[in-house]
């Protein structure tokens, strides 16, 4: 966290005391403290993740909803999450402004300290530097994770990838007049499962509320759709917003447009760049289960998100094409993450509830595409258009 900075932010544009900016840093450093450092959430566009952790709402306290963040509260989990929330948000409009706030109101403002160290008279410590994990270290972590990994078997993608084919000429000469590329989720060997059913993007999040309809999309999610097929193949049914216990879906590849990291995650087989990587957000290519009390790794451990996704394509490589052209898998330099070298659990699933999943996909982007016609109708007669179940999602 830059807590200077983020003070003087405090101090000099929000007009806050020294009193709040003290309580300010103090939420913040405690949400570093359990939920990582703020800046590499900014930095690797995980904010709207962290703040949707961060809500707790008054209808989660009458139901008796458990919190979604790891901070410990001992007091009235709405409010004092309403406080982190808060502090939390109001460093990332800090991160997010591009202008220097050390000398906004001040000509030499000085600098933030906390009040220990002002009563004191003297400037706080430096952090002591303590020992970082090193490549041994890390690898020797991953071993231990990759058994408990939890891919879905080759035959369920490959039953999305076939009927994609069936149905590609037709979504596609549907997608084409309402604006949606249908290269973004239709390309050659797609494994989307969704297609044109997107996560919402940072502001977008309000969209979603409110049941717009996205760009380059026929309806954005809040991190349901992906889960479907999984559901459907255990269950027998949609997601009912629980997973398989201790265990959280992770996306391989980034599918998100604000800093994707496709250049670290694949190789190009032309000099041309990709499109949006939409497509990739409810592909069962591109997820797999991991072990929550590893702390969401992925996100983190630019290695272990490599080696995964180097998995995927020694799964599924043969039976689809896992990433838009001209997206290829990215060349190994380093034969210690070869996928070989790393035990793994067998794929998991089966084929008994595919088809009704299939039936259920069909009918959910039918169902997108009707609503889209039914707001452009709207849009051009003037009146309003009706809102139906439907609109609503999974």
């Amino acid at each position: 966290m830059k807590t200077e900075e983020f003070g003087n932010f405090l101090r000099n544009v929000k007009r806050q005391g020294k009193q709040t900016i003290d309580s300010r840093l103090s939420n913040c450093r405690t949400i570093e403290e359990h939920e990582g450092d703020l800046d590499q959430h900014f930095d690797q566009g995980r904010v709207d993740q962290l703040l949707d952790r961060l809500t707790y709402s008054t209808e989660d306290q009458r139901l008796g909803v458990p919190k979604r963040h790891r901070v410990p509260i001992g007091g009235n989990v709405r409010t004092r999450t309403a406080t982190l929330r808060n502090a939390a948000r109001l460093y990332f409009e800090f991160r997010q402004d591009p202008h220097p706030h050390a000398s906004a109101g001040h000509a030499n403002p000085p600098p933030v300290r906390s009040s220990r160290a002002s009563r004191a008279g003297r400037s706080a410590k430096p952090w002591p530097k303590w020992e970082q994990a090193g490549d041994a270290d890390i690898l020797q972590l991953v071993r231990v994770l990759t058994p408990l990994v939890r891919f879905l078997h080759p035959d369920i993608v490959a039953a999305v990838v076939e009927d994609n084919r069936e149905h590609s000429s037709d979504w596609r000469a549907k997608f084409k007049p309402i604006g949606i590329e249908p290269d973004i989720y239709l390309w050659d060997g797609s494994p989307c499962a969704f297609p044109g059913i997107r996560r919402y993007i940072g502001k977008e999040r309000a969209s979603y509320r409110q049941n717009l309809t996205p760009r380059d999309g026929l309806r954005l999610d809040d991190n349901n759709y992906p889960k479907q097929l999984w559901a459907f193949v255990f269950t027998g049914e949609p997601f009912q917003n629980k997973g398989p216990g201790g265990y959280h879906l992770a996306h391989l590849a980034d599918h998100k447009e604000y800093k994707n990291r496709w250049r670290e995650e694949f190789g190009l087989d032309s000099a041309a760049e990709p499109g949006p990587l939409f497509g990739l957000y409810t592909s069962p290519a591109n997820a797999a289960y991991v072990p929550k009390n590893f702390l969401r790794p992925t996100d983190v451990v630019y290695s272990l998100r490599a080696l995964l996704l180097r998995r995927a394509y020694a799964l599924y490589g043969s039976i689809c094409r896992l990433a838009p052209p001209p997206l290829v898998e990215k060349q190994l330099t380093d034969a210690a993450w070869h996928p070989d070298r790393f035990d793994w659990c067998d794929p998991v699933g089966d084929m008994d509830n595919v088809r009704e999943f299939l039936k259920y996909r069909q009918d959910q982007v039918n169902q997108g595409l009707e609503t889209r016609l039914a707001g452009m109708r709207s849009q051009t007669s003037g009146d309003p258009m009706p809102r139906s179940e439907t609109d609503r999602g999974a």
